[in-house]
Parts: structure tokens; C-alpha cells; sequence
């Protein structure tokens, strides 16, 4: 028998690879999804986690669970052992534990399963909120363009030099010797 479950799971395997590969190439590419019929899109959908199941899971096992507790409670209300040890006999009764099962179970499945809705509720609304979002084909990126080389400073003009005034021997009229004699044209 043992030989008989080492083949099934190795044929299991490569089932399953070969099912792994054809998914990859035929369903999970978005590519792809508009091709697809309604079936195939639902599995593509399930495939790219594209709906989370663990919700509606979650609300099942907590009506459950709730509903298991308080039944299981009740009945305990009605429970009794009657117990002989060593020449003492009595009767315990469960009514106090169910009662406690009653009323404190609701109430931390309850928070435990708000707890795990927090977090899925996190993750169901970021997946909303990355729908809304516009795709972006290419991240911008500043760095790409060169910046512009700076402009080489203009050449600023020579200083003019200190002003050499002198005054013109003929007509006695005060002039800058840089620029050369005298305004009025007089000949030295």
C-alpha cells in the first residue's frame, strides 16, 4: 500500500506542475483576461486573488461559532455528575460553566473575529483603492535628463581705471587723461 501512495503522489506532482505551468500561461497573465470566458475568468480572478474569499469564511465560522456556544451553554445548564470518590458521593452540577460559555463566548469570539476583520478590511480597501488609482506605465524620474550645462559667466568689462585728471595748459579746462586731451581741442 505504501508503494501504491508513493506513485499517486508523484504523479499528483507532476499533475500539478504541468497544471501550474498552464495556469501561468494562460490564465494569470492580464494579458490574457479579456480573452477569457466567464468561467475561465472567474478562475483567472480567484488565481490573482482579485476577490478574497476569507471574508465570507470568516463570517461563516463566527455564525458557527457563536451559535456552538450558546447551544453548547445551554445544554450544559442541564448537566449534572453524580460522583463517588473514595466514600464521598455528591452531584456537580455544570449550569455555572455553561452559563459563563453562554455569555463570555459570544463575546470574545466576537472580538476575535473583529480583530481578523481589521485586517482584512486593511487589505480589501488598499485593493479598492489601487483600482482607483491611475495606472502608471513609467515611474517619472528626474535624473534622466542632463541638467544644462551653465552658462559660461559673461565677460565682464574691464575696470575702467581711476580717472587721471589733469587740467589743459592753454585753457585751463579740467579733463580725464584716460580719455584722452582736452574737450575743448586745445594743442599742447
Amino acid at each position: 500500500m505504501g508503494t501504491l501512495r508513493i506513485v499517486f503522489a508523484v504523479i499528483a506532482a507532476i499533475l500539478a506542475i504541468g497544471a501550474t505551468v498552464v495556469a501561468f500561461i494562460l490564465l494569470l497573465p492580464e494579458k490574457k483576461r479579456p480573452k477569457l470566458n466567464k468561467f475561465f475568468g472567474v478562475v483567472a480572478d480567484i488565481l490573482n486573488f482579485k476577490h478574497l474569499f476569507i471574508e465570507k469564511i470568516l463570517k461563516a465560522v463566527y455564525v458557527f461559532a457563536t451559535a456552538f456556544a450558546i447551544i453548547f451553554g445551554f445544554l450544559m445548564l442541564f448537566s449534572f455528575v453524580r460522583y463517588d470518590y473514595w466514600g464521598y458521593s455528591g452531584v456537580h452540577w455544570y449550569g455555572y460553566q455553561g452559563l459563563i460559555i453562554m455569555i463570555g463566548g459570544p463575546i470574545v469570539i466576537r472580538i476575535a473575529y473583529e480583530i481578523l476583520m481589521m485586517f482584512i478590511l486593511l487589505v480589501k480597501n488598499t485593493m479598492e483603492i489601487n483600482k482607483k488609482m491611475p495606472a502608471v506605465t513609467e515611474a517619472p524620474c528626474e535624473c534622466k535628463e542632463e541638467p544644462a550645462p551653465a552658462a559660461e559667466p559673461a565677460q565682464a568689462p574691464a575696470p575702467e581705471p581711476e580717472p587721471l585728471y589733469r587740467y589743459c595748459t592753454v585753457c585751463g579746462t579740467r579733463y580725464d587723461a584716460n580719455k584722452g586731451g582736452c574737450p575743448n581741442g586745445c594743442k599742447h
